[in-house]
């Protein structure tokens, strides 16, 4: 209560809003420790700069340009770094057109760029191995690739390369998935491709005792794809390893512990960056080691859509942009009489699967023009592909034909034939009576469905598979018999994998021939997208059209056809989506029924906001309270089967809300009439005190099932774990999740005696528990999780956050996220997840479906703007007229101007060092009465425009009720706390007044400053104490920053807000101007020391401890290196606080000042 008193009297009551603190980790604390840092890229697949020369247009979802610029950002913060990439990268985006030139545009790149190794792919095959090593001898790194060997018994790659960074040996093991026999057989002819499992297991044995760490870097996805491979069996197998990159499967996997071993995979086409972390510890004996692999390896993925292109490395890439570009704008011909692919009946089933098209017929003309094959298969590898009617361009037959496939012809008999087509018809799902729709095996890839020209057939759905080709015969309608023999063409992947496999082929010890071979047979348009080109310009002279002689069609299906008409209707109009797999990379797995169909006058909205803030003034994008009450209103009053939840944060943020304590908050919440709401990070930065007051005044329950009470151990007692809403006879359970982040992104002090439990451990029991009816309630209909958990959309579209173990729930139905201010709506792992963004200017919704016999089917999730113009605009008269009543009431307090200032005050916590973070800063230092002003760049949330300052505008500027707390720290203390707040792009720079701070950009973090004067001049001893000041948020560890050192710290409960008005009221008008407290560069003073003159005299303590240990350094986390006895008398050659530097056995040792004499 005095606390508020104190606030409320003061005008000044604020939230304290806490960023994300994990800034980068120190590289070397002491000599005794270095951090390793790998960059690591995979299946980068010919994207050497932002562009797609296949659709000719420009992609900005990562690139090796992009790749460059976020290398350089990681290589400063450690320069202890080695980047490595992890294979095919010479394939893909038209770069096999530089093959044959002197220059490759990725090697080039990755050459610029640094790269330490390169482990080849399977695509590196591709071309042959001629061709792979003139392109490898052009890369500056070591070429990886140990269990491919060459007929005379040498390697193709080295199995492993030793590269030092920081002191420590680092070995690389790299080896390629042994299936590249598979796809590239000819290619391989003569070569030995062993295990890359053993292999691993020999570099391994060779080095180990050679180098501090290994990790290997080997094309082969996280488990195994046809045996003797898998990230996992190298983990198992070969346990040594710190980390394992895995590529190949093109999956995203940022963190996985397989026998103690981390793997990662960054996902395809340089999307994402994958970053280890090694902290290796000096042992005993001298010899850097792993101390701890659990918490010492770490690793994560980091997006590169957000990273603009590396301009010198695009200067350096621009002739091969230029040509590539050119190349794909070669006109090659004309298209008349219409699109080669019809337009699909059903959005998201390709027509091209269902029905013959001029597309696929024209690819198998093509292939049998060139090979004079009778029959041709071929594959729609993009649910999109197409060429439309007008000019056609080279890259539109790289849309039509996506891959570097070269073409075989293959000698085989009529029953071989129907074999394969039974093959590509189990394509299609088993068709059954009811279904509405027609849908694809969720097991069986796009690209893997081969459509057959020179035959005629049917491919009966309705039998099961391998009973499925009808009436296959030839275009002249004569039978295929069994043993017709018959020239078959097709690309050299199908050859190689599915048909020719010596282990797992379809026609595997039939002894098929093969009769043509493009690479070796017509090497002049080798694959078949050149050869497309070819045809069109050559034998069609440049003008084609549209044929299709519907050759096959799909028979064994019927349905009722208005109920199919319906479904196309709704599944068009976004009224109904199509089944998929459950990572989402497959659609239409399943065929649609009458009972999946929604009956929508019985659909159930569930409405959703997060992330509100206080924001009740209309105000750029903010919609304000009037303007957000009124639409949620509208959309109720049209849709009555509905209820609104919030999902956190809702109160701090704003003056109003601030001053008042959230009750303005509270009366909007009432009148929208919300059910619940989760329980916000920033809830917490007023105390906990105010839960049931806001439940109270807002007419809602708080919902947290993971906060507990450390002093009873049971459920905080003023949020309940979950909430029942009754609709239309259906009950929807609503289960609340804190985000466990609320220990560190509030003020600590505000949350000690809660414990945030694992989301995840507490959701799944309760939720069965819902579903089961195990509770008072009854049995739910629905459970929804309405959390505070962060959800997030990376750079390929696919939703991610800390709420992704929810979705492995099968009791939970949906998921309501909050906190990361993200728009997200969508599926992961088959969950519907949906995220508004903040401050009201969008609403989540959540569809909950029933179909026409009332029984639950999904929740449809989606997002809806909040408008704040137009005719859809309608202020709510109530909330209005509340808002205007409290504003008139604050603004004696907020429209005060409290000074002026004659310059502007910009600021940006991540460009660096500003002037209002000096002035700030200062102005702290002045108030405290110390030496040195400190703060945070996030505490300071917006720049002053030059003119008068408001009490408002001091609000914006500092919106948090942070208290000036000043202590005495020593030198050393002063130089780590500062160090955290140097080039941090996760917290942002600290702002400090009073020292001048130089340090190095290159050096390693947490090692940069290399020294610190005070204003005078004098410089700061690491061993002295000075005077300090500091907001409270800080001192309590907030943004990581550590002021454990400090000693006589004493909290003033002055509000800096306070502080900063009192300042301006005193001053009336100010003018700073920017000192520059934090220098990159070099201390231009030399301290010199005259040996001669003033000779130090030598300082011996005593040992007056029994046995006194020696730390490797005055470090809470410093291990002991050794003892003394009790009477040992030892030189003293430095101090920091009452830690004591001496030399121990030729190393720096650090004892204990209170155990001498």
């Amino acid at each position: 209560m005095k606390k508020h008193f104190k606030i409320l009297t003061s005008w000044l009551l604020t939230f304290l809003m806490i960023l994300t603190i994990l800034g980068p980790v120190s590289v070397s604390a002491d000599s005794n420790t270095v951090e390793i840092q790998i960059l690591a890229t995979s299946d980068l697949h010919g994207k050497f700069q932002a562009y797609d020369y296949a659709t000719n247009s420009v992609s900005k979802s990562g690139s090796l340009a992009q790749i460059s610029t976020a290398i350089k950002k990681f290589k400063a913060q450690n320069p202890n770094t080695l980047i490595v990439d992890n294979g095919d990268t010479i394939q893909g985006n038209s770069v096999q057109i530089f093959n044959n030139e002197d220059s490759h545009p990725m090697i080039t790149a990755m050459n610029e760029i640094g790269y330490d190794t390169w482990t080849f792919g399977n695509h590196e095959f591709n071309y042959g191995v001629p061709t792979l090593e003139k392109i490898a001898k052009q890369f500056k790194g070591t070429v990886l690739g140990g269990n491919v060997y060459r007929p005379d018994g040498t390697r193709l790659g080295a199995p492993y390369a030793i590269i030092e960074r920081g002191g420590v040996k680092i070995g690389i093991v790299g080896m390629v998935t042994p299936h590249i026999t598979k796809w590239d057989a000819e290619n391989l002819k003569g070569y030995k491709v062993t295990s890359p499992i053993e292999e691993t297991r020999k570099a391994v044995d060779e080095i180990k005792d050679k180098v501090d760490v290994i990790i290997a870097v080997e094309h082969m996805g996280p488990t195994p794809e046809y045996g003797d491979d898998g990230a996992d069996l190298l983990a198992n197998k070969v346990p040594e390893l710190a980390a394992i990159v895995a590529g190949h499967a093109h999956m995203k996997v940022p963190k996985k512990e397989v026998n103690g071993v981390i793997i990662v995979e960054p996902a395809n086409a340089g999307t994402q960056l994958a970053r280890i972390t090694i902290k290796l510890t000096k042992d005993a004996k001298g010899k850097y080691k792993i101390a701890n692999k659990a918490s010492d390896v770490n690793s994560e993925l980091i997006d590169m859509a957000t990273y603009e292109e590396d301009q010198e490395l695009l200067a350096k890439l621009k002739p091969f942009h230029d040509k590539a570009l050119a190349d794909a704008n070669t006109i090659i011909g004309k298209l008349v009489g219409g699109d080669l692919a019809p337009a699909n009946e059903i959005n998201g089933i390709p027509q091209a699967q269902l029905q013959p098209t001029a597309m696929i017929e024209l690819i198998n003309k093509v292939q049998m023009h060139y090979t004079k094959a009778d029959v041709s298969a071929a594959a729609l590898f993009n649910a999109k592909s197409n060429i439309k009617e007008g000019d056609i361009k080279k890259s539109d037959s790289s849309l039509i034909y996506q891959y570097d496939n070269t073409l075989y012809m293959l000698e085989v008999t009529g029953k071989q034939l129907k074999k394969y087509m039974e093959w590509s018809a189990n394509y299609y799902n088993t068709f059954k009576p009811g279904d509405l729709t027609i849908s694809f095996n969720p097991n069986i890839r796009m690209y893997n469905y081969d459509m057959f020209y020179g035959v005629k057939y049917e491919i009966d759905i309705s039998q099961p598979e391998g009973s499925r080709i009808k009436n296959l015969r030839y275009m002249n309608d004569v039978p295929v018999k069994d043993d017709d023999i018959i020239k078959l063409a097709v690309n050299n992947y199908r050859a190689n994998t599915t048909l020719l496999n010596k282990d797992t082929g379809l026609f595997k010890g039939e002894d098929v021939k093969v009769l043509f071979n493009s690479d070796l047979d017509f090497k002049e348009a080798p694959q078949v997208r050149d050869m497309i080109a070819k045809y069109i310009k050559e034998v069609k002279g440049g003008v084609i059209s549209p044929e299709c002689s519907y050759n096959w069609k799909l028979t064994g299906y019927s349905w009722d056809y208005g109920k199919h008409s319906k479904v196309v209707e709704m599944i068009n109009s976004g009224l109904m989506s199509l089944p998929t797999s459950a990572d989402g990379r497959t659609p239409n797995v399943k065929s649609i029924t009458w009972d999946m169909v929604p009956d929508i006058k019985n659909t159930i909205n569930v409405l959703s906001f997060n992330d509100f803030h206080g924001t009740l003034k209309f105000e750029g994008k903010n919609p304000g309270a009037a303007k957000f009450a009124g639409f949620v209103k509208k959309y109720i009053k049209e849709n009555p089967n509905s209820v609104v939840v919030s999902a956190g944060d809702i109160y701090q943020g704003s003056a109003m809300s601030n001053l008042l304590l959230g009750k303005p908050v509270s009366e909007m919440l009432k009148s929208i009439g919300i059910a619940a709401s989760a329980v916000g990070n920033h809830e917490f930065d007023w105390g906990a005190n105010n839960f049931e007051t806001w439940s109270k005044e807002g007419g809602f329950e708080f919902l947290a099932a993971n906060i507990y009470d450390k002093k009873t151990g049971k459920p905080v007692s003023w949020a309940k774990p979950y909430k029942y809403v009754t609709i239309n006879g259906k009950k929807i359970a609503f289960i609340g999740i804190a985000t466990p982040e609320t220990l560190y992104k509030t003020k600590p002090e505000n949350v000690k005696d809660y414990d945030f439990k694992d989301p995840y451990q507490i959701a799944l029991p309760l939720a069965y528990e819902l579903k089961m009816g195990m509770v008072p309630e009854g049995r739910a209909d629905i459970v929804i999780a309405l959390t505070h958990l962060g959800s997030d959309v990376d750079a390929s579209k696919n939703i991610i956050g800390e709420f992704e173990p929810l979705t492995k729930i099968s009791y939970i139905d949906a998921i309501i996220t909050g906190h990361l201010h993200k728009s997200v709506s969508g599926y992961l792992n088959g969950k519907p997840v949906v995220q508004a963004y903040y401050n009201g200017r969008t609403l989540g919704r959540l569809a909950l479906e029933f179909n026409y016999d009332g029984k639950f089917i999904g929740a449809r999730p989606s997002l809806i703007n909040v408008p704040i113009t137009g005719s859809e605009v309608v202020e709510d008269a109530e909330v209005k007229a509340m808002y205007e009543k409290y504003e008139n009431q604050l603004k004696p307090i907020l429209e005060v101007v409290v000074g002026k200032t004659t310059v502007e005050l910009p600021h940006d916590r991540f460009a660096g060092p500003s002037l209002l973070g000096e002035w700030v800063s200062d102005v702290m230092r002045k108030r405290a009465g110390v030496q040195i002003g400190i703060t945070n760049g996030g505490g300071l949330r917006t720049s002053i425009p030059a003119g008068d300052i408001t009490m408002g505008k001091m609000y914006e500027v500092m919106p948090f009720d942070n208290t000036l707390v000043k202590m005495e720290l020593t030198g050393a203390d002063l130089k780590k706390v500062l160090e955290n707040g140097i080039m941090n792009q996760t917290i942002g720079w600290v702002q400090v007044a009073g020292v001048k701070v130089y340090y190095n950009p290159k050096a390693n973090a947490g090692e940069r400053i290399t020294s610190m004067r005070l204003n005078d001049g004098t410089k700061v001893e690491m061993d002295k104490y000075y005077t300090v000041v500091t907001n409270d948020f800080m001192f309590t560890g907030g943004d990581n920053y550590d002021f454990k050192g400090a000693k006589n710290a004493v909290d003033t409960n002055i509000p800096i807000r306070d502080a900063l008005v009192e300042e301006l009221k005193n001053v009336k008008t100010i003018s700073p101007v920017k000192v520059g407290y934090l220098i990159e560069g070099e201390d231009p003073v030399k301290d010199t020391n005259n040996n001669n003159s003033n000779p130090q005299v030598k300082k011996f303590v005593t040992v007056t401890a029994s046995s006194l240990y020696v730390r490797s350094s005055y470090k809470k986390e410093a291990r002991a290196i050794g003892s003394l006895k009790r009477g040992t008398k030892v030189e003293v050659v430095g101090q920091v606080g009452n830690w004591l530097k001496i030399k121990y056995k030729g190393k720096d040792g650090y004892i204990y000042k209170a155990y001498t004499k």
